[in-house]
């Protein structure tokens, strides 16, 4: 048996609606069906202007604001962040942790730099003073109708 190659011209249409592909070639049509690909995760898309080092220090604020205590994990962080954005990357936000605490050995190979964090031990980080979270309003002390502040009024009406 021998074969021959050869080609002949055929013109056709193809028709795709959604996931189904109808391809008609003369009068034979044959449709495809094509299965939904499950989508991967999307990527993180945070607020114009917000970056993850923001991030950070607001669930780092906030964990001080639950509890109390100035010292935690990058997981306590992480748990934090994720209630808001659930998206984000593991590996992404500790590295930038990391960036973020001067006095961590591999501070020096981030291009990024911040200083929020101070390292206490091994991956157990503290706030630093700077970036505490202001106390509230509710509770600040008024003085205004205390005695002092009104003898200091008539102080300042002597002089």
């Amino acid at each position: 048996m021998k074969e021959i190659p050869f080609s002949i011209p055929v013109t056709g249409i193809i028709r795709i609606n959604g996931n189904v592909i109808t391809v008609i070639v003369n009068r034979a049509v044959t449709n495809v069906i094509l299965d939904p690909v499950e989508e991967s995760p999307e990527r993180t898309v945070f607020e114009p202007g917000t970056t993850m080092f923001d991030i950070i220090l607001e669930s780092a604020q906030e964990f001080l604001r639950r509890t109390g205590y100035n010292r935690f994990t990058g997981i306590d962080l992480f748990s934090i962040a994720r209630e808001t954005y659930p998206g984000l990357n593991k590996r992404s936000f500790m590295s930038r942790i990391t960036a973020a605490t001067p006095n961590h050995p591999s501070y020096k190979h981030h291009l990024s730099h911040r200083d929020y964090f101070s390292r206490i031990a091994t991956g157990i980080y503290t706030l630093e003073d700077e970036y505490l979270p202001k106390k509230e309003a509710a509770d600040e002390v008024d003085t205004s109708d205390t005695e002092s502040s009104n003898n200091m009024q008539s102080v300042e009406h002597e002089r």
